[in-house]
């Protein structure tokens, strides 16, 4: 294990976790990007305009590698090398800049894109990159003067009695840690895939299926005029398998599951993700013939990656401290209450959960019952060390986790920018009063007898926000795998079945949950994985809905691969 040396100092002095034996601080591309940042602190000026107060660099290389597999053959095999430069200007100060505000963009020399980026030379040439650093920074600075000016317009008139500043100040901190050199790896897996994908061969009732793998390695390199530092490694990598098929009435059906990991050998063996998809494939034909579920509402019993998925989208969005931007139209002073953007901000200190439930985020835990755990990380974006949060604490909400966009009460960020907003790491639940996951289904049963429910559903896979279509308004995610369970325990398997609507709120009514926890992650924004750790969860009551999705005529001739 590489040996990491952290020194800790008090004041402006902030932090250094470095690695020895690095030599990444000394590339061409880090002494452009330091060089220019003097440069254009110290004379970068427009007449009769704010000069900037803070400048900041990113540059990104990465090689990224997409492999795609179907019934046994392959069909797609690309890698590409890019690097990506982001500036960062800001004008006025911390407490009022030029952030935070819808304006449209200025001209410059060079187009940037919304957040700042462009392309940046792939050859390690000190004299390109610095030439492509000032002219970005050039055309970020016209911007930023152009933005100040609107919004200073904007707010002149408006009563600002609880005006929060639009930039946190931080202690600077310096982290260099070893970047991934810019090489494919794992060759193995074009070959890997085929051998996945070839499970379906045999599943001749399914439409189509696909394994896709995906790679991104390479090394992030960060500087701003704060005196923050960091030389980072970029890594992600998952895996993909999806299958469709068509039910005998037309209605449309989709399985998937995807594995996310830092790296590819991370990943399972071989022969437990060709399990795991024999075991999808047996699962979709069984659903071809199954009947269609009741509507129901109720009790319900989400288990697996069910529960880490529903927590992923109704729950975790309600702790991210996010600050939405003002525009010329509107209304109301700069109190940062985020409305629908943290919808959790005026509920500090109320019960969010039931009381014995805890959430936090953890992003130091680097395992988890001796799997790797993709989303830890050491810093942020803004170069900030990564803190662990306790979030909830007796179903009663702590705080927020916080970029450095300020909002009432949360001046100070927890370390969590990533990917250009605030995001969790590694994001735990749990509860004191937890049973084994078989006295939790006992529990279920109990309280279906109570309420004199002739059925209930335990759902254990529904979809991520971007596999299906949606539903309508209020509609929530599809139900991949559910089972019907009758009082007595008996359980039959159903189809075209979706959640209602899912909400943070919900989470008020939880009954209990399981000891064991599972660990699911995937892809956040940019290259970041966030990683969910939960208990099976008893909800007191769900509404599921049927799908309403349009029904489809099956293919006119059978598949080729029926005997």
């Amino acid at each position: 294990m590489r040996r990491i040396l952290t020194l800790v100092a008090a004041g402006s002095l902030g932090v250094l976790v470095t690695l020895p034996t690095s030599t990444a601080q000394e590339s061409p591309t880090l002494a452009a990007m330091a060089d220019e940042l003097a440069r254009s602190m110290s004379s970068l000026r427009m007449k009769d305009q704010p000069e900037p107060y803070y400048i900041e660099y990113e540059v990104e290389e990465r090689i990224a590698t997409r492999i795609t597999a179907r019934l046994g053959a392959l069909v797609e095999d690309l890698s590409g090398r890019s690097r990506t430069l982001r500036v960062g200007v800001r004008v006025g100060d911390y407490d009022f800049d030029s952030s935070l505000f819808n304006a449209p963009a200025g001209g410059g020399v060079v187009a940037l894109q919304a957040d700042g980026s462009i392309s940046a030379p792939l050859d390690d040439d000190y004299d390109s990159m610095r030439r492509q650093i000032w002219l970005a920074t050039d055309a970020a600075y016209k911007r930023a003067v152009g933005v100040f000016a609107r919004k200073k317009a904007a707010f002149q008139n408006r009563a600002d009695d609880e005006a929060l500043p639009d930039f946190s100040k931080e202690s600077p901190a310096q982290t260099v840690l070893r970047g991934l050199p810019l090489v494919l790896v794992n060759r193995e897996w074009p070959e890997r895939a085929k051998q996945i994908s070839a499970v379906f061969n045999s599943a001749s009732e399914l439409e189509q299926s696909e394994v896709s793998v995906a790679d991104t390695r390479g090394t992030r390199y960060y500087l701003n005029s704060e005196g923050f530092k960091v030389v980072a490694p970029i890594q992600i990598a998952s895996l993909r398998v999806v299958a469709d098929a068509v039910a005998s009435d037309g209605m449309a059906l989709r399985d998937a599951f995807t594995l996310v990991e830092k790296n590819l050998q991370d990943l399972p063996p071989v022969s437990e993700i060709m399990a795991r998809a024999r075991r999808m494939a047996d699962r979709l034909k069984a659903q071809r013939t199954a009947p269609i579920g009741a509507e129901y509402t109720g009790p319900v019993l989400i288990e697996g990656q069910a529960a880490a998925e529903i927590v992923a989208q109704a729950l975790m969005p309600s702790m991210l401290a996010r600050r939405p931007n003002e525009s010329a139209g509107r209304g109301g002073g700069r109190g940062g209450g985020g409305g629908q953007v943290t919808p959790f901000l005026r509920r500090i200190g109320l019960r969010v959960l039931t009381d014995a439930f805890s959430a936090s985020d953890t992003p130091s835990l680097r395992e988890f019952e001796g799997r790797p755990v993709p989303g830890a990380y050491v810093v942020d974006d803004h170069g900030i060390p990564a803190k662990d949060v306790t979030l909830v604490e007796k179903g009663r909400l702590v705080t927020l986790l916080v970029g450095r966009a300020p909002l009432r009460g949360l001046l100070r960020s927890t370390g969590h920018t990533r990917g250009g907003d605030v995001q969790p790491g590694v994001f735990q639940m749990q509860s004191a009063d937890a049973v084994p996951a078989s006295e939790l289904r006992r529990q279920y049963l109990e309280l279906l007898k109570t309420q004199d429910s002739p059925f209930g559903y335990i759902v254990r896979s529904i979809a991520n926000p971007g596999e299906t279509p949606g539903g309508g308004p209020g509609a929530g995610p599809t139900i991949f795998d559910a089972v019907k369970i009758t009082r007595d325990g008996e359980e039959e398997v159903v189809r075209g079945l979706r959640l209602g609507s899912v909400s943070a709120p919900m989470f008020r009514d939880l009954v209990d949950a399981s000891r064991e926890r599972t660990l699911y992650s995937f892809r956040g924004t940019n290259t970041d994985a966030v990683s969910v750790i939960v208990p099976n969860l008893l909800f007191e009551e769900l509404e599921i809905q049927r799908t309403r999705d349009i029904t489809q005529r099956p293919p006119l001739v059978p598949s080729p691969l029926v005997d």
